[in-house]
């Protein structure tokens, strides 16, 4: 059951998987609660080591936030939520669904607050670096694939269906891992530039 401070201007509710726990957010004041099934906790903003945003380009893509505590506890945020099989849920259920408006309101706020209580915060917006060298690494092996292919077929004279719908699959996933290379890596984050004002409607179905 989610409280009303779950439920508040600055809370999120979100479940990142069919078979995770449902997990809330929540900020008052300079202390961050969070709750993970029936696990709760909290943490001051100034006990924060670094805040990492990712706000894909692509719509379809999650978005995430990824905070580190002093002692090394990591907390993932993200927009995603999977209806539970439950009476209020129920008619959701198996439906993804985006909770962006609160994961914005959430995360825009805790990064301008951790910002002004921990100065020495590391405040990151994009991927992480793990990510990104390993989207590189898979669009050159998918990039590999298709031309080894296409030379190959050329060389020997012969098409090869099975092939070439390998390689077609590796060429769909080029486009779709581009935005992740284009980004970089991570880039320092200027709470300033983030604004709540509009965010998208949540609830949105996919």
């Amino acid at each position: 059951m989610t409280s009303a401070l779950e439920q508040s201007q600055h809370g999120h509710v979100f479940r990142p998987g069919r078979l995770r726990r449902q997990r809330a957010y929540w900020l008052d004041g300079a202390v961050l609660h969070w709750r993970i099934g029936s696990r709760e906790g909290h943490v001051a903003l100034t006990d924060i080591a670094s805040l990492r945003l990712n706000l894909p380009a692509t719509p379809r893509l999650a978005a995430s936030c990824v905070l580190v505590e002093k002692t090394g506890r990591v907390h993932k945020l993200s927009d995603i939520y999977w209806p539970r099989w439950t009476r209020e849920e129920r008619p959701y259920w198996g439906r993804l669904q985006r909770r962006e408006a609160t994961f914005r309101a959430l995360t825009f706020t805790l990064a301008r607050r951790l910002n002004k209580a921990n100065p020495d915060a590391i405040l990151e917006t994009g991927p992480g670096r793990a990510e990104w060298l390993a989207t590189c690494v898979v669009a050159l092996l998918a990039a590999a694939i298709v031309i080894v292919g296409i030379a190959l077929m050329v060389v020997h004279g012969r098409f090869e269906p099975a092939a070439a719908a390998f390689m077609a699959v590796a060429a769909i996933y080029l486009p779709v891992l581009w935005p992740v290379i284009r980004s970089g890596g991570p880039k320092p984050l200027h709470p300033d530039t983030l604004h709540n004002a509009n965010p998208p409607p949540d609830w949105v179905d996919w």
